[in-house]
């Protein structure tokens, strides 16, 4: 799993490239699905094909806007273009993720490997890349909650808590075994179950408290305002940080739902009406319930960011316009600018544009 939220198995072979880079559909046939992506949902385009007597479907993921190119029921050549290269849900940088499926007789689906069966076809993608990194999985990964969780019976928020773990907990997983978003992890000797938007690879920064200098005893500081939020619109109050399942219930607009209990990415966690789930943060206001007011704190230094992957500067808040350049990974792009949504405005090498926020971290 290389971040929080995403999967211990993967089921097909990622092809690196530039952001906006042309795909081409493998084989001739019929388009069956079109899904366009955001910053939490991949976006992906299924072709299913007739190669001798056997029937397949292939399917390409990541793009961002799934219908530039084609669309449900058209048909299309082998090496047609169909879209183009992008970064949508839950990845660190520009690939295409490609996977193949054969039919079965019986209306089953197997996996198979596109690269040997491309290379079988005369496509050569190993030998054309310019890098290939494969790894063998381990028996175990480990991983580190990402704030105080709850070890659960089973793959669900509605099983019995086995014990409160605190943040930065270590715990080992077999990889590939998932259910409903839940891995089955070992903290210690105890077994149970915790979300996988819950858990990172990386091990948080633990920072220790510098003691109080020796002064007479500070005056009561006032009670810090509990920011609470509010819904724009009729928003889905999801089980889990995804669309993949059933609502649990629709959150008028103009409700209040509390204060925010956790984060995935563009999702927030809150509660509303005795149930506690996932919604999308682009459709939540701050609600602020205020205490008396502080003193003004002395003035801080704005906080700047750097680029945790290479990242496409682009001159508006979209996808739709070419780069003006491409942002290496690690490089300082100094304070935020400007919001919007998933977007943030920032100047690089001179040039001011818009990039994702989700490969931004502060330095």
């Amino acid at each position: 799993m290389p971040m929080p939220g995403a999967t211990t198995s993967h089921g097909g072979v990622d092809l690196a490239t530039k952001n906006g880079s042309p795909i081409y559909a493998v084989a001739a046939g019929v388009v069956t699905a079109t899904v366009s992506g955001t910053s939490s949902v991949a976006g992906h385009i299924d072709i299913r094909h007739t190669v001798g007597k056997t029937t397949y479907t292939t399917k390409y993921l990541h793009v961002w806007s799934a219908t530039t190119h084609v669309k449900v029921g058209q048909i299309v050549k082998a090496g047609q273009r169909i879209s183009s290269v992008g970064m949508s849900g839950n990845t660190n940088g520009p690939h295409l993720h490609l996977e193949l499926w054969e039919h079965a007789a019986s209306g089953g689906y197997k996996q198979l490997d596109p690269v040997p069966w491309l290379k079988s076809r005369g496509i050569d993608v190993a030998g054309k890349a310019t890098r290939i990194t494969a790894k063998t999985a381990p028996s175990t990964c480990t991983y580190y909650t990402t704030g105080a969780v709850n070890l659960r019976a089973g793959a669900s928020t509605s099983t019995a808590v086995v014990v409160k773990l605190a943040a930065g907990t270590m715990v080992t997983a077999v990889p590939g075994q998932v259910s409903t978003s839940f891995l089955p992890v070992k903290a210690g000797a105890r077994s149970g179950w915790i979300a996988n938007w819950l858990l990172s690879p990386t091990r948080p920064a633990v920072t220790t408290p510098k003691p109080p200098a020796q002064a007479p005893a500070p005056a009561p500081a006032p009670v810090p305002s509990k920011v609470t939020y509010k819904t724009t619109a009729a928003l889905n109050l999801r089980p889990t940080a995804s669309t993949s399942q059933k609502p649990l219930l629709t959150i008028p607009k103009g409700k209040d739902v509390g204060q925010i209990l956790a984060s995935s990415g563009s999702w927030r966690k809150v509660a509303y009406a005795g149930k506690t789930g996932w919604v999308q943060s682009d459709y939540l206001a701050k609600s602020t319930a205020t205490s008396p007011a502080p003193k003004p704190a002395p003035a801080q230094q704005p906080a700047t960011y750097k680029t945790t992957a290479a990242l496409s500067l682009r001159p508006t808040a979209s996808t739709s316009q070419k780069p003006l350049l491409t942002i290496p990974k690690g490089k300082s792009v100094g304070q935020i600018l400007a919001s919007n949504g998933s977007w943030r405005k920032v100047t690089y090498a001179g040039k001011t544009g818009w990039v994702h926020k989700d490969f931004l971290t502060k330095q």
